[in-house]
């Protein structure tokens, strides 16, 4: 779960959800790419599904603005737990015995 100023952000029961943090009440949940990790940057949550696609969703309790997924290449058979992550820039993803990177910046 992330907290991103008065509301979290997390997966459970196969999908994403918004709760504001004081008072609980969801502001939105959607199936999106299912139950799987996460990671906040810039505005956006990297949305790893357990068994398949990556997506990135707008942060804001507005409701669920997907801005794009895609499908990790070499994907194992297996469950993905670890969390993405970014830093410098770079979108990092493991699976086992592989490490992807992926340039994140804005285009000029």
């Amino acid at each position: 779960m992330i907290l991103i100023d008065d509301h979290i952000y997390g997966t459970g029961s196969n999908a994403l959800i918004c709760v504001h943090f004081k008072s609980g009440k969801i502001a939105w949940q959607n199936r999106s790419v299912g139950k799987g990790s996460l990671a906040y940057a810039d505005g956006h949550l990297y949305l790893r599904s357990e068994s398949g696609p990556l997506a990135l969703v707008e942060a804001t309790p507005a409701g669920y603005r997907e801005k794009g997924r895609f499908n990790q290449p070499e994907r194992s058979k297996r469950r993905a737990w670890p969390h993405p992550v970014v830093a410098g820039g770079r979108l990092y993803l493991r699976d086992q015995d592989v490490l992807l990177s992926y340039d994140v910046r804005p285009t000029q």
